[in-house]
């Protein structure tokens, strides 16, 4: 039986933004502390919020195919990537700039959260990966 990861058993850091064609990608690492394997499967849920933890928009929708369920060993890592436009891609203005990301690891109603690092959303596209292994997004 597999079992799902607990935010107690999680860490969550932020990786390099990716900034290119247009696009803006954001990757989101879980990485296993616990001392069991665990299994993170679909998609995390993913909203901004400000400085002062309201939520800034509607959260990330869905993007791309389900990939298989990741299974993490413990210090094994797993990411998704969040994805926006560069300001200017389109006529729809960019959202207010983000102080932290909330996201809810797949499976969990426990939120984690993590410096936005001045992510934020523009052109009206704001969606979230599948999980897969490591640390790319």
């Amino acid at each position: 039986m597999r079992r799902v990861c607990s935010k107690a058993q999680l860490t969550l850091a932020v990786g390099r933004m990716d900034i290119g064609a247009g696009n803006v990608h954001l990757p989101l690492v879980f990485t296993n502390k616990s001392t069991t394997t665990c299994t993170l499967t679909g998609y995390p849920g993913v909203s901004l919020l400000d400085s002062t933890g309201a939520v800034i928009g509607d959260p990330a929708t869905r993007r791309g195919p389900t990939r298989s369920p990741v299974s993490l060993p413990p210090g094994g890592s797993a990411s998704s990537s969040v994805h926006t436009l560069n300001e200017g891609m389109n006529d729809t203005p960019c959202r207010r700039t983000a102080a932290r990301i909330r996201v809810y690891p797949p499976d969990s109603f426990d939120a984690m959260t993590v410096p936005a690092r001045s992510f934020r959303v523009c052109g009206g596209v704001f969606e979230v990966e599948t999980m897969q292994s490591g640390m790319g997004g």
